[in-house]
């Protein structure tokens, strides 16, 4: 049997243990942007409204927001295979559950199952290839685990798309999990060839605590995003919610500014290049959804393009492609003597595809809108594989793993608040148009305030049930209100996005530093 401990074996064994991590990590990372492309197909056929389809994303986020950072930890302490082990058995039950689903909750556990699950998976993975890898090996390694996530995130649009209209979106979990249990396999055999880095001896401990704070603060303030539009912002659901975020996020804060083995350190954030880093990695996640959630909404909502499920995946070919091709190419043509102007260009690429964006409708012809995704796919491809290397070469080697935690935690929260507060402007956006346009209706609603509520906030089926209630010349007219709105909407979260990018454009160019020689 070859050993860890065999020159022979060892020199070229540890590729092994890297294809087991790349299969695990494009496994996850198809799975995430499959489902964006499913998405509508599970409203419709689970009758699920906005409010609940966002929480598919924004649970599945949040679990992984919290606990990303805490993986490296359980790693060091219980042996990084095992923590992988572990990430593809809890995304493998959540894909059953979800494949399994005839409601919302089955399908909200499933996601927040999987959100533990990718935690798992890209930490431990990219640990694992650190730890296993001859250090004249690294770079290309990390460099194949980055293509097999940059290959996952660019066929899950297609892959979705076609099992979704071709098979049913279920059949997404079902391929998912002979994704897993293949990477599950290799892992086990790895582990059995002894070829796994040993557990770190004196790890360092858990902090639990900090895991609760962070889970409860971003909970509480993606709920009261979500409870805003519904009930009033100065409703006691809402309030108390924010309160909540501050309470919650003040002890956080305190807990790790004294904890022994911190979640956080806020000492790194001293920092410059890695602050940016940081706060860049949030900006890139609140933007990447706009595009992976809210434009794949729209080209496939029947008041929108009314895409297919396939079509909407080939729609997306133009911003998975370029983002594919300038992830791969940029780690090896930009130098840290340009981290500077690079980082800053990937944000203004953002700008400006957000922006062609807003000005789309209904009526936009998808010739003129494919050129204006590739802006997307620059700023996607470049801040994805810059901001990370421009935080980690501001630190320390020895506190490499913990940084990308916090990083990578920094993104995914992102992605959480940027799904939040686009469903926010969507809704008031569209309730600017719809309440004003029931009051002119006249007195003979039966009740004007209910039907108000339905049309922006109800799904599907309570929409159409709401319609049919209606004479048919005012139906007529509010459904022509309702394509109105629906266009108002997505405009109104690609302005959001595009004032995100920009501020990532000042961030980018004032705070963040370019090294004079390599790292």
């Amino acid at each position: 049997m070859t050993s860890a401990t065999d020159p022979a074996g060892r020199k070229h064994s540890f590729w092994l243990v890297v294809v087991a991590a790349c299969v695990g990590a494009f496994a996850v990372a198809y799975n995430t942007t499959a489902v964006m492309t499913a998405l509508p197909a599970m409203k419709s056929e689970l009758d699920l409204d906005l409010d609940t389809l966002q929480w598919v994303i924004n649970i599945y986020m949040l679990f992984g927001a919290a606990t990303l950072a805490a993986m490296g930890h359980l790693g060091d302490t219980f042996g990084m295979a095992r923590i992988f082990l572990c990430g593809i058995a809890f995304f493998a039950l959540g894909s059953i559950t979800i494949a399994c689903a005839d409601g919302a909750i089955l399908l909200l556990v499933g996601r927040a199952s999987q959100g533990l699950g990718i935690a798992a998976v890209m930490a431990a993975s990219v640990a694992l290839i650190s730890r296993s890898t001859p250090a004249d090996q690294r770079a290309s390694a990390h460099g194949v685990w980055a293509a097999a996530v940059a290959l996952g995130f660019a066929l899950g649009p297609l892959i979705g798309g076609a099992l979704t209209d071709g098979i049913s979106w279920r059949a997404i979990f079902v391929l998912d999990l002979a994704i897993l249990g293949t990477a599950a396999l290799l892992c086990l055999w790895v582990m059995r060839a002894g070829l796994t880095p040993a557990v770190l001896e004196g790890g360092k401990r858990t902090d639990f605590a900090g895991i609760a704070l962070l889970f409860v603060t971003l909970a509480a303030f993606l709920y009261a995003l979500t409870c805003g539009p519904l009930y009033g912002w100065t409703s006691l659901q809402a309030l108390g919610l924010f309160v909540l975020t501050l309470m919650a996020g003040a002890g956080f804060a305190a807990r790790e500014l004294y904890s022994a083995d911190p979640l956080v350190r806020f000492d790194f954030f001293r920092y410059r290049n890695y602050s940016a880093a940081a706060a860049g990695m949030f900006l890139s996640g609140f933007t990447q959804i706009g595009i992976l959630f809210f434009v794949n909404y729209y080209i496939q909502a029947p008041e929108g393009l009314g895409f297919s499920a396939l079509q909407a995946g080939l729609a997306l070919l133009p911003f998975t492609a370029v983002m594919f091709v300038v992830s791969l190419v940029a780690p090896h043509t930009i130098s840290p003597k340009r981290y500077s102007i690079w980082a800053t260009v990937s944000m203004v690429a953002l700008a400006i595809g957000f922006w062609l964006m807003h000005g789309v409708d209904h009526q936009t012809p998808f010739e003129d809108i494919w050129w204006r995704l590739t802006f997307i796919g620059v700023g996607v491809g470049l801040t994805m594989t810059l901001l990370p290397r421009i935080g980690l070469d501001a630190l320390p080697d020895t506190n490499a793993g913990q940084g990308s935690g916090v990083v990578n935690t920094c993104l995914y929260s992102g992605l959480a608040v940027g799904t939040a507060l686009g469903a926010v402007v969507a809704l008031q956006t569209k309730r600017r148009i719809i309440d004003p346009f029931i009051d002119g209706i006249g007195s003979a609603l039966p009740d004007a305030h209910a039907l108000k509520v339905t049309l922006v906030h109800g799904s599907e089926s309570q929409v159409t049930k709401a319609l049919a209630q209606l004479p048919a010349g005012d139906a007529s007219k509010v459904q022509s209100a309702l394509l109105r709105a629906f266009d108002a909407g997505f405009s109104g979260v690609m302005i959001l996005m595009t004032a995100a990018a920009l501020i990532g454009v000042v961030l980018c160019a004032v705070l963040i530093r370019s090294r004079k020689t390599p790292s």
